[in-house]
C-alpha cells in the first residue's frame, strides 16, 4: 500500500534535485551551460512528476486488481492470473528495447479478453463443478461464485490492461526503467531439501549458477507452483527432483519428461545402473541409467527422499506383453503372463448392485476359492479388484458418488506375512479384507504364493470434507499408507531384509478411485538398499 506514494516521492524528489543541481552545475562553467542546465533540470522535474504520478496510479490499480481477483475466491482464476502476470513481466522485460505502444495495447487487449472470457466461462462451469463435488449446497455456492466472477473478473482484466499501458508510458518517459531497476542481477539461489525427515527445511549452500538454472526449469521462470529438491547431471541425461515431479531431460531440453512421484512404482541399483520403474495408463515401463558411484549416491538419495526406503525395483522383468510370476516362492502352477492394470476398462455390472455390501460378499466367496494352483491366478485377481471399483461406481452415483481405494498384496517372500491391522484412517466404510485360499483366517497369516485384497470407500463429499480415502496397512514385514489421489505421495516402510515393489499404481484422473498391487519379496543382494 506504501508503494504508490513511495514511487511518487522518489521520482519527484529526483526531479526537484535535478531542477536545482543542473543549473548550478552549469553556472560554474558559464552562461550557456547555465541555460542548458536549467532546461535539463526543468525537463527532469516535469518527467519526475509525470512518471511518479503514472507509476503511483499504476501501483494503486495493480493493488486493486489483485484484491478484486482474490475476491472471486476462484483458485483456478487466481493461479492462472498470477502465472500470466509473471510470464508477462519476463516477456516484457526481455523485449523492452523493441516494444512499441502498439505492442502494449495488444497485451492490454489480451488482459481484457482473458477477464471477460474467464467470467463467462465461470457462469457455466462453477455451478456444475461445485454441485458434483458438494451436492445441493455446492450448487448454491457455485452459482454465487459464478455471479461474483461474472462481474469482478472483467473489471480485473480492465485493471490489468490499464497497468500494462501506464507502465509502458512511465518507462518511455523515465531515465531509469522500472523493470531494469527491479530485475535480479543473478538468478535466485537454488536451495536443495535437507532430507525427507526435515520436511521443507533446506540446506544453505554456496551459490551455484548451474543449480540456479536448473531451478528455473522446475519453476518455469518462477511461474510454476513447484519446488526444486536437487539434481544430478549424468552423461546421457539431466535428472531433476522437484516436489511434484521427477524430471528426465535428454537431447531435447525443450521437451522434458515429467513423471509424478505417485506414478513411480520402484527404483533400485543394479551394478553400475539405476533402474526406475514407472506405471502409467499404458502399463509398466522401466528407465535404466548407467552412472558413476558418486552420481548414483546423489540420485538414490533424491529418490529415497520422496519414495522412502522400501520402493525398490523387482527383478521380475515387468513387461507390457505380460509378466509371469511362476518363479515366486509358493506359486504352485505355471502362470499365464499378465500386466496388472490391463483389465482397467469400463465394465457394466450385470448383477444387481444395491446400497449394501452384498457385492463384497460375492467377491469374497469367489476370491477365497482362488489359489496359485490356477494358471490364470493373477489375471483373475486383478479382474476381481477392478470389478470392486466398478461396483462402487455403479452403486454410488450422482450427488451420492463415493471415492474408493483397492490394494492387492502378493506374498512372494517365501515366508508367512502376518496382517496386524488394516483400516481406513479416512473413509466412510469398513476396510474389507478379501484373501485367497492361502490365507489362514484364525492366525491372520498369508502363506507364500497367496494374495489378499483390501478395499474401502469414502464418505459423500461435502463442503466440510472432500470424501478422500486413506488406507493404513501394518504387517510383520512392512507398513504402508495409501490414498485415492495421485497428488498425494504413497508411503511404504519395510524391515531391512525385505522389499515392497508396486506392480500397479492406477488412479482416476478426478480422484474417484485408486488401485494398487504390491509384491513383497526378500531383498536381493544385488540391489543396494537404504536401511
Amino acid at each position: 500500500i506504501l508503494k504508490a506514494p513511495a514511487d511518487i516521492l522518489s521520482n519527484v524528489g529526483a526531479g526537484v534535485r535535478d531542477f536545482f543541481y543542473e543549473p548550478m552545475n552549469g553556472l560554474v562553467h558559464g552562461p550557456a551551460e547555465f541555460l542548458e542546465g536549467l532546461e535539463s533540470g526543468t525537463s527532469s522535474l516535469a518527467r519526475g512528476v509525470f512518471t511518479g504520478l503514472v507509476r503511483g496510479t499504476a501501483s494503486v490499480t495493480e493493488l486493486v486488481s489483485h484484491n478484486l481477483a482474490n475476491l472471486t475466491s476462484d483458485d483456478v482464476f487466481i493461479d492462472e492470473r498470477n502465472a500470466y502476470q509473471k510470464k508477462l513481466m519476463h516477456a516484457l522485460k526481455a523485449d523492452q528495447a523493441r516494444r512499441t505502444m502498439q505492442d502494449s495495447f495488444l497485451v492490454a487487449g489480451t488482459c481484457v479478453a482473458k477477464g471477460f472470457r474467464s467470467g463467462a466461462k465461470g457462469i457455466f462451469e462453477q455451478p456444475s463443478i461445485y454441485a458434483s463435488r458438494h451436492g445441493t449446497a455446492g450448487l448454491v455456492k457455485g452459482v454465487g461464485k459464478a455471479f461474483v466472477g461474472a462481474i469482478v473478473k472483467p473489471v480485473v482484466g480492465v485493471g490489468d490492461a490499464a497497468v500494462v499501458v501506464m507502465n509502458h508510458v512511465s518507462e518511455t518517459t523515465s531515465d531509469k526503467l522500472l523493470a531494469i531497476a527491479k530485475a535480479n542481477k543473478r538468478l535466485r539461489r537454488a536451495l536443495p531439501w535437507a532430507s525427507a525427515e526435515c520436511g521443507n527445511n533446506v540446506k544453505l549452500v554456496p551459490y551455484d549458477e548451474r543449480s540456479a538454472n536448473v531451478q528455473q526449469i522446475v519453476t518455469s521462470g518462477e511461474t510454476a507452483d513447484d519446488a526444486y529438491l536437487g539434481h544430478v547431471q549424468i552423461p546421457s541425461h539431466l535428472i531433476i527432483a522437484s516436489n511434484q515431479f521427477l524430471w528426465i531431460i535428454g537431447d531435447q531440453p525443450s521437451d522434458p519428461r515429467r513423471i509424478r512421484w505417485a506414478e513411480i512404482s520402484n527404483f533400485g541399483i543394479y551394478g553400475n545402473s539405476m533402474k526406475i520403474d514407472v506405471f502409467s495408463g499404458q502399463g509398466p515401463r522401466s528407465f535404466t541409467f548407467e552412472i558413476s558411484s558418486s552420481e548414483m549416491a546423489v540420485l538414490f538419495g533424491l529418490l529415497s527422499m520422496k519414495m522412502g526406503n522400501s520402493s525398490h525395483s523387482t527383478d521380475l522383468g515387468l513387461s507390457l506383453r505380460g509378466t509371469s510370476y511362476s518363479n515366486l516362492p509358493g506359486i504352485k502352477a505355471i502362470q499365464v503372463g499378465h500386466v496388472f492394470g490391463s483389465v482397467n476398462r469400463h465394465v457394466h455390472i450385470i448383477e444387481t448392485i444395491g446400497l449394501n455390501d452384498k457385492f463384497i460378499k460375492r467377491c469374497y466367496t469367489r476370491v477365497n476359492r482362488m489359489g496359485s494352483f490356477m494358471p490364470n491366478f493373477f489375471q483373475l485377481l486383478d479382474l476381481e479388484v477392478w470389478l470392486l471399483i466398478c461396483s462402487v461406481g455403479q452403486m454410488f452415483t450422482g450427488l451420492s458418488s463415493r471415492r474408493c481405494i483397492a490394494v492387492g498384496i502378493i506374498n512372494g517372500s517365501g515366508e508367512t506375512i502376518q496382517v496386524k491391522t488394516a483400516k481406513l484412517v479416512q473413509g466412510g466404510s469398513p476396510c474389507y479384507t478379501i484373501p485367497t485360499i492361502e490365507y489362514n483366517k484364525n492366525q491372520g497369516v498369508l502363506h507364500p504364493g497367496g494374495a489378499i485384497i483390501f478395499f474401502g470407500w469414502g464418505a459423500v463429499p461435502s463442503l466440510l470434507q472432500p470424501g478422500n480415502v486413506l488406507m493404513s496397512i501394518e504387517t510383520n514385514l512392512f507398513v504402508t499408507g495409501l490414498t485415492n489421489s495421485i497428488s498425494e505421495s504413497t508411503t511404504t516402510k519395510s524391515l531391512p531384509s525385505w522389499q515392497v515393489s508396486f506392480l500397479e499404481k492406477s488412479y482416476d484422473e478426478s480422484g474417484w478411485w485408486a488401485k494398487y498391487w504390491m509384491l513383497v519379496q526378500k531383498k536381493k543382494t544385488l540391489a543396494t538398499t537404504a536401511s
